[in-house]
């Protein structure tokens, strides 16, 4: 397992402005894609040995996955709700059209099983809050084990208020012992801009 932190603009690859893939990592299963289309435009991916959920961060979306389409509403921003999002699966062809433009994360795993592509309503996301006082946050589960059918494929959002802590005390979720899975995590961040204040470069 590898520490590996890439400040904004070190994870670039080509037009996409983060693409983190297991060979850059130098781990086993994790990915992270962010794209950002502009209006009209299309974007075609094949998912080959990945599973990965198409999920709007700003703007709404429609996914195409073999016979199957989903229109994602989406969301203006982050922090504005939970959005509905599009389970896609390993050996497929996807394509991502936004009418308005906007900018989608593809949080990906590499797979075996093959499930079948699916539309997960953002009402029908869990959604809890954790921890109490400044180390409260509000996670998101739209891809949580039990949640949402996938493979290896675990992605949740964390909203945290300003001024807390995400998550305190520090913690560990994976031992490497033989009877416990390995787990590897990537956290990709977003900052809220204020509107009485200037926002960090």
């Amino acid at each position: 397992m590898t520490d590996l932190w890439l400040p904004a603009g070190r994870a670039s690859d080509g037009p996409d402005p983060l693409f983190i893939s297991p060979e850059k990592a130098g781990w086993s299963y994790a990915g992270l894609r962010v794209i950002e289309l502009s209006p009209g435009e299309t974007r075609t991916l094949v998912t080959g040995e990945d599973e990965m959920a198409v999920l709007p961060m700003a703007g709404s979306c429609e996914v195409e996955c073999e016979s199957q389409r989903f229109e994602l509403r989406g969301r203006e921003h982050v922090f504005a709700k939970v959005s509905d999002f599009a389970y896609v699966p390993i050996d497929c062809e996807l394509r991502i059209t936004s009418a308005g433009g906007g900018r989608f994360a593809l949080p990906s795993a590499r797979a075996t099983r093959r499930f079948e592509p699916a539309y997960g309503a953002a009402e029908e996301v869990p959604v809890e809050i954790r921890g109490a006082g400044q180390a409260s946050r509000q996670i998101n589960n739209f891809l949580e084990p039990g949640a949402f059918p996938a493979d290896r494929l675990i992605a949740v959002e964390v909203l945290t208020p300003e001024g807390n802590w995400s998550s305190y005390p520090p913690h560990k979720h994976d031992e490497h012992r033989s009877d416990e899975e390995s787990l590897e995590e990537i956290y990709y961040f977003e900052i809220a801009r204020l509107p009485d204040r200037s926002s960090p470069e």
